[in-house]
């Protein structure tokens, strides 16, 4: 009887170790940094939504970096997707979450990117009914 309990609890402990190494296939990592996207990977006390939800912020957040060389309307869809990947990840992970994110992905510059991209970027109003979540 012992013995079919411990094969009982192996057999479990497998399966969830395959689950953890099959579940990164359910986040579209395309488009962001290696080192962000497995930075969201290691989150382990996550739900495959907010490490999606971190993916899609990353991608947006990435593009801000360079903001002040784009064009006007280059801008305009660049603040367009972070207003709507920012509405996105608020639904599923905290500020702190998102802070810890933009550090991964500006590392010493984060304040200062982000206060350029608040200065520059145009405010917009978002159609909900435009607001896509991965």
């Amino acid at each position: 009887m012992h013995k079919i309990k411990i094969l009982i609890s192996v057999t479990g402990l497998s399966c969830l170790s395959a689950c953890q190494i099959i579940s990164p296939i359910f986040v579209d990592y395309n488009g962001v940094r290696r080192d962000v996207a497995q930075w969201i990977n290691q989150q382990q006390l996550m739900s495959m939504q907010q490490k999606r939800s971190l993916a899609q912020l990353s991608r947006a957040q990435q593009k801000i970096k360079r903001y002040p060389e784009y064009e006007q309307t280059q801008r305009l869809e660049v603040t367009r997707e972070n207003q709507i990947a920012l509405h996105c990840a608020r639904l599923y992970v905290t500020e702190h979450k998102i802070r810890q994110l933009q550090q991964q992905i500006y590392a010493d510059e984060t304040q200062t990117i982000l206060n350029r991209y608040e200065q520059l970027s145009p405010q917009i109003k978002l159609d909900p009914a435009s607001i896509q979540c991965d």
